[in-house]
């Protein structure tokens, strides 16, 4: 068990599983998100080191992985991480691929990477931890790496997953920090009247 000192609470980890336990696990689209597959085909993301935060149980690990990519994936719910490991052992041998339960707003990987893919994880987290979050990104990434967003929009008043207000992202991403590209623009369709917007920034 890695350390999950710093996280929200100690409550978070149950929490989070217990989701999974009990089936609670509306954010699970069964498939690979379109908005990914659009960013592959346009060109804008191509293969390399590659971060996904907040993985969960999602097929993208392993389709990014078959492509040639170096995936990490990350997430803090055990049972989240044991379905990922299984299905490694379902792919080619000769696969990129691996899967940390880890506290992602403390761990840093040894390298860092070319691109983060950044689904589910900032929607997740308590709005107080954005600020933390937004740091681990930057050292995640080396300079000109690539982040693909998918900024959350929910009506609901409260989370997870929290409303991710694109001129607060800005704010957040800021141009000291962050170049927000003209290109890559994607609005992907989620359950109960959510969307996400689909941005990719460079890191500075």
């Amino acid at each position: 068990m890695k350390n999950f000192e710093n996280y929200e609470n100690k409550d978070s980890i149950a929490r989070w599983e217990n989701r999974y336990q009990d089936k609670l696990t509306g954010w699970e689209r069964g498939e690979v998100n379109q908005a990914l597959l659009n960013w592959l085909d346009q060109g804008h993301l191509q293969p390399g080191t590659i971060l996904i935060p907040g993985c969960g149980r999602s097929p993208e690990p392993g389709f990014l992985a078959e492509l040639g990519f170096d995936v990490t994936g990350l997430d803090f719910a055990p049972s989240a991480i044991e379905h990922q490991r299984a299905e490694i052992k379902k792919s080619p041998k000769n696969l990129k691929l691996r899967f940390e339960q880890v506290d992602v707003l403390t761990w840093l990987p040894e390298q860092p990477v070319d691109a983060v893919y950044e689904q589910t994880c900032l929607c997740a987290l308590q709005p107080k931890h954005r600020t933390a979050y937004e740091r681990q990104l930057q050292r995640w990434l080396r300079p000109g790496g690539k982040l693909f967003a998918l900024f959350m929009q929910t009506p609901e008043d409260d989370g997870p997953p929290f409303h991710c207000d694109l001129e607060d992202m800005k704010t957040l991403f800021d141009d000291s920090r962050w170049y927000w590209q003209d290109v890559g623009h994607i609005t992907s369709e989620h359950s109960d009247q959510k969307q996400e917007l689909g941005r990719i920034l460079i890191r500075r």
